[in-house]
């Protein structure tokens, strides 16, 4: 494979890899080609100090912002816009299992986070006239003690245009309201045919399993990115002028001892490290730092809601986090509200 060196020899790679899975599915019936990912990764860092996920940046030529991996081993296989200050988008050519680890482990370093996405913004391509074609709700129970009798819950359902299962709509209709969506399959369509074909994921992953035209297949994921950071600005915003907290409201009753014990010892993707400093019977306040940036965080959490304070300059991006992952930990469908206006929507 050639090198890539600009943004269009790499609009050229992609374009190919969508027409080889197409034509191999055609004819096999299946795809052979790894389906493109992205990643949309919330940054508080220089791109000079965030560092290559393998190897080393190197710029794509006349290209902004864009920058492809130099590896003895893996060259050509990440790239990155980082045309944005604080969203930038990681595209992988690498297969999904060997991608979502070589991810996993470059946002281990401090000031970099994923983009974590609400159900409003899971669920925006709708507003857009896109045909949702897959819905998956999450449960994980990370609150019981007892594994063996965790009240888990998970479901992944795709399903067709003609939505001839009786009783489905019923059923995910009801369990969205109670669950968390984890992940959500859309469909674009033109004069009857797929033009795009995504899986949006609430850790800001997108799988394009299909596009007709790479720079519309592009243009989609860089909406999502320009959403998500008009959101972290509206809720930044909010925090600095009111200096008031986050409300985040929950359909299913938490443990708080549980949620105690589980923030105290600083573990874990929702990277709270936290101490109690009050306790009642339907409520406990926290006090500790997001470790994504090292900065100050207070928490009060009842039963059903938490109130999220960021002081000073700390990260916004801690709510949607919290949020995200609380809600399919143990929480299952939360919202996120700043004096009385939702955010993150």
């Amino acid at each position: 494979m050639r090198e890539i060196k600009t943004l269009g020899d790499l609009k050229e790679r992609l374009q190919a890899g969508f027409e080889n899975n197409e034509e191999s599915l055609e004819l096999f019936g299946k795809t052979y080609s790894p389906h493109l990912k992205a990643y949309l990764i919330e940054s508080n860092l220089a791109l000079r100090d965030a560092g290559c996920p393998e190897g080393e940046w190197r710029k794509l030529d006349n290209s902004v912002g864009w920058y492809g991996n130099k590896d003895g081993d893996l060259s050509n296989t990440l790239f990155l816009d980082s045309t944005r200050d604080r969203v930038w988008i990681l595209y992988s050519l690498m297969d999904a299992t060997e991608s979502d680890v070589v991810v996993d482990k470059w946002l281990n370093r401090k000031d970099l986070d994923r983009c974590w996405l609400s159900r409003n913004h899971l669920m925006h391509w709708g507003k857009m006239g896109w045909n949702q074609r897959g819905l998956g709700l999450k449960f994980q129970d990370g609150l019981s003690i007892d594994e063996e009798n965790a009240s888990n819950f998970s479901l992944k359902a795709y399903y067709g245009a003609t939505r001839r299962i009786r009783g489905l709509d019923r059923i995910l209709n009801e369990a969205k309201e109670e669950f968390a969506i984890h992940s959500a399959r859309w469909q674009k369509r033109k004069e009857g045919s797929v033009t795009i074909s995504t899986e949006w994921y609430s850790n800001g992953k997108a799988t394009i399993n299909k596009a007709s035209d790479v720079d519309e297949a592009l243009m989609s994921v860089a909406e999502m990115a320009n959403r998500y950071a008009d959101s972290l600005k509206e809720a930044t915003k909010l925090r600095d002028t009111t200096m008031g907290a986050f409300e985040l409201d929950f359909s299913q009753e938490i443990d708080l001892d549980a949620f105690s014990n589980k923030v105290a010892t600083g573990t874990g993707e929702m990277k709270l490290w936290l101490v109690e400093t009050e306790s009642e019977e339907d409520f406990k306040r926290f006090r500790g730092v997001d470790l994504h940036t090292w900065d100050r965080i207070l928490m009060d959490v009842g039963h059903d809601f938490a109130y999220l304070t960021v002081p000073g300059n700390g990260c916004i991006n801690a709510a949607p986090r919290i949020a995200t992952l609380q809600g399919e930990d143990n929480a299952g469908k939360t919202s996120i509200y700043h004096d009385g206006v939702e955010v993150f929507a």
